[in-house]
């Protein structure tokens, strides 16, 4: 089991469309990794705590765990992905922070 933790800093002028977008692109990609077993679970969650913030952002945290590796690089190669990951870039006023490795403790 692999997971993927990316904290993103979006614009506070872009939350609504950042959001809105994301459900419409990132979430069919999650929704077609987890029907062919290579996603476990995943989430975007806005962050209240951060401890790298970023000026004028409001920070996510996208946290995917998926079942291999394999996983993860269908993801990344997925082409709904693709798209979603080079409209998101226009969202960012930050780098990512992207952290990712084998799962160890899973409730």
């Amino acid at each position: 089991m692999e997971t993927i933790g990316i904290v993103l800093s979006v614009g506070k002028d872009q939350v609504e469309t950042f959001e809105r977008r994301f459900r419409d692109q990132e979430v069919p990609v999650w929704r077609d990794l987890a029907t062919r077993g290579l996603l476990v679970g995943a989430s975007l969650s806005r962050l209240d705590i951060s401890s790298a913030p970023a000026e004028g952002a409001t920070q996510y945290l996208v946290v995917a765990v998926f079942a291999t590796d394999e996983g993860h690089h269908a993801h990344d190669n997925h082409p709904g992905f693709a798209a979603w990951n080079a409209e998101a870039d226009a969202y960012q006023v930050a780098p990512a922070m992207a952290f990712g490795g084998e799962t160890i403790v899973r409730l």
